[in-house]
């Protein structure tokens, strides 16, 4: 594999995990989505169970002060039948019993709302305790969906980062092989650069030899012509 296949190959690998950190950074962004959207549910939901219990207490002081008040009533409407029927002892029979009677009837009257009062009373306070009961389980199961959410977070939290420290180790380390074989390969131009340079100045040395080489040639070949013109002239001589 050349450099050049490697550093496409090397780009790929990054490319990868940049889609893979985009993934993963979408998942994280969506389970804090839902972690916050859980916990804005628990503190609505413990927000109105505040405010029912706070209801619930109010509608009982009122139905116990007015269950006080009747009572009150009551304890006073005893108070004067019995000193009616202590000061009517000589009177009429009749006289004496219609008015007992009807103090009877709106006492049993009072005692009756009293009991109705206070069976609606027993009513919601079961309602409102099912209702907390029902809340406080639903408040547990959410905050155990959440404890689920946080933990899910941190295990992709902790996978992203683990993820990220290898491909950034070993994008280091293909950097550091890379800038390893650049350096090889910037040397190996360079002693190509020189060799090259040195075989232009041998080769030009070379050329300057044969030009003089060539000189000579033609003086020999001068020389020997005329050593050649002067032989003829010796021999015509």
């Amino acid at each position: 594999m050349n450099p050049s296949e490697r550093e496409e190959a090397l780009a790929r690998r990054e490319a990868a995990a940049e889609r893979l950190h985009a993934r993963l950074e979408r998942d994280r962004a969506a389970l804090e989505a839902d972690i916050a959207a859980s916990a804005a549910a628990a503190k609505a939901a413990s927000a109105i169970s505040r405010a029912l219990e706070a209801d619930a207490a109010k509608r009982l002081r009122d139905l116990e002060s007015e269950c006080a008040q009747w009572e009150g009533r009551l304890a006073g409407l005893k108070a004067e039948g019995e000193k009616a029927g202590a000061g009517h002892q000589g009177a009429d029979p009749v006289k004496r019993g219609a008015d007992p009677a009807a103090e009877a009837a709106a006492l049993e009257e009072a005692r009756s709302g009293i009991e109705r009062e206070r069976a609606a009373l027993d009513a919601e306070r079961a309602a409102f305790a099912q209702e907390s009961a029902e809340g406080q389980a639903k408040l547990k199961t959410e905050a155990k969906s959440l404890a689920d959410l946080r933990a899910k977070l941190a295990a992709i939290r902790t996978e992203i980062e683990s993820g990220v420290k290898v491909r950034e180790a070993e994008v280091h380390r293909k950097e550091a092989n890379l800038e390893s074989e650049r350096t090889k390969l910037q040397a190996r131009a360079e002693a190509l650069a020189h060799a090259e340079a040195q075989l232009s100045e041998q080769g030009a040395k070379m050329e300057a030899q044969l030009a003089a080489l060539a000189a000579k040639e033609v003086m020999f070949e001068e020389r020997h012509r005329q050593l050649q013109e002067n032989m003829k002239h010796f021999v015509k001589a």
